[in-house]
């Protein structure tokens, strides 16, 4: 790793030498919350060379981007990485990037983190119980690598005080411009995907639970709860269930009312068909709160989660959600009608809280600041 990045950083410096390009750069992981930022320049600055460096576990359909080119990432293309890092004017990413620990930002480009989750329960970053393990040598390439994502964009200040301590960054990188990714939710672009969800899962007199279980490094319990959560198909439920795309699960029980969706579709397509979320430390009810779903979260193994990764002091909160650790509990709040109602109340008001601005708009908001030639 350390020849790696002293090869990256001698590259990356010799490319600063070179004019800086009219281009963006987008160097992701998972890459939908920055997809609507490529589709938008496509559209209102169609001039704009954009580049793709991207992780092929996780982005299935590239080619899609529309990009000059597409490159799935590998240390080997380290030279051309160094060379498209120190050259484009505007760099966006979604994930911890290694190699900006050797490459300070450059005078005249800007870099813009738009993170993978609009909030968080678990410990990460600096604050996880994994940083205690490394050497202060790696924290300290942990702190350069943060310090240089350039500008954060979050959902509102409730969030950017989360990413604090986390990130050792002030709150002045923080832009609360929203989540680009929830965009679509509120235009008629969301219709069509609706409707094929419909088709294929809704039935009459049936509501539908989402099961969203995060990733976890132990052997998890999603194959136990599924098992569990049968019991609510005799009582009209149908339910999906959404893996994290790190996790594959041995455990595939098969039932009519039980379906294992793909990653044919995204999370927040299945949001738009789903009358309860139950989840347990995913990040994802800090943007299903937009929909107002009622949502519980359901840790049967939260002593093992809160030691490794760990999960944040104040779990639940900030969050106005009911947690468990014992399925009794969840099968009653779910047959209560009253607390689905009440919950939906929760995340609407919570929706208002987290959200600086209107939803609907983040992909408009980053554009504008990034781009105002497009809109002159």
């Amino acid at each position: 790793m350390q020849i790696y990045l002293l090869l990256f950083r001698i590259f990356y410096r010799i490319f600063c030498l070179l004019p800086v390009k009219p281009v963006t750069l987008f160097w992701v992981t998972y890459g939908d919350n920055v997809k609507p930022i490529n589709d938008a320049l496509l559209t209102a600055f169609p001039k704009e060379k954009r580049y793709l460096v991207y992780d092929r576990k996780f982005v299935k359909c590239a080619e899609r981007w529309a990009t000059e080119d597409r490159l799935p990432y590998r240390r080997l293309r380290f030279i051309r990485l160094a060379y498209l890092l120190a050259t484009s004017k505007h760099i966006f990413i979604d994930n911890y990037i290694g190699e900006f620990s050797v490459a300070p930002i450059r005078k005249g480009t800007q870099r813009v983190q738009l993170w993978h989750a609009a909030g968080t329960l678990k410990q990460f970053g600096l604050s996880s119980s994994r940083s205690l393990l490394v050497s202060k040598r790696t924290r300290k390439r942990f702190k350069h690598v943060y310090q240089r994502y350039g500008d954060f964009i979050v959902p509102g200040e409730p969030c950017a005080t989360q990413f604090l301590a986390p990130h050792d960054l002030p709150k002045t990188v923080f832009k609360p411009f929203g989540v680009p990714r929830t965009d679509y939710w509120f235009d008629e672009q969301h219709q069509e995907i609706k409707e094929q969800l419909k088709n294929a899962y809704q039935q009459v007199g049936r509501r539908i639970i989402l099961y969203a279980p995060t990733y976890r490094e132990h052997d998890g319990m999603e194959g136990q709860t599924v098992h569990q959560l049968e019991r609510l198909t005799d009582q009209g439920w149908t339910i999906l269930v959404k893996l994290h795309p790190t996790v594959r699960s041995a455990f595939m029980h098969q039932m009519e009312h039980i379906h294992f969706v793909t990653d044919e579709y995204s999370i927040n397509d299945y949001l738009l068909i789903t009358d309860v979320l139950v989840t347990d430390y995913s990040s994802i009810p800090f943007e299903s709160c937009l929909l107002e779903i009622p949502t519980i979260l359901y840790t049967p193994d939260i002593n093992t989660y809160r030691q490794l990764p760990g999960i944040i002091e104040s779990y639940p909160d900030p969050l106005p959600v009911v947690a468990t650790d014992r399925i009794e509990t969840v099968f009653d709040w779910i047959s209560s009608d009253r607390a689905l109602d009440d919950s939906r109340i929760a995340m609407r008001n919570f929706k208002m809280f987290w959200y600086a601005e209107t939803p609907g708009q983040a992909t408009q908001r980053i554009i504008e600041f990034y781009y105002p030639e497009t809109t002159n």
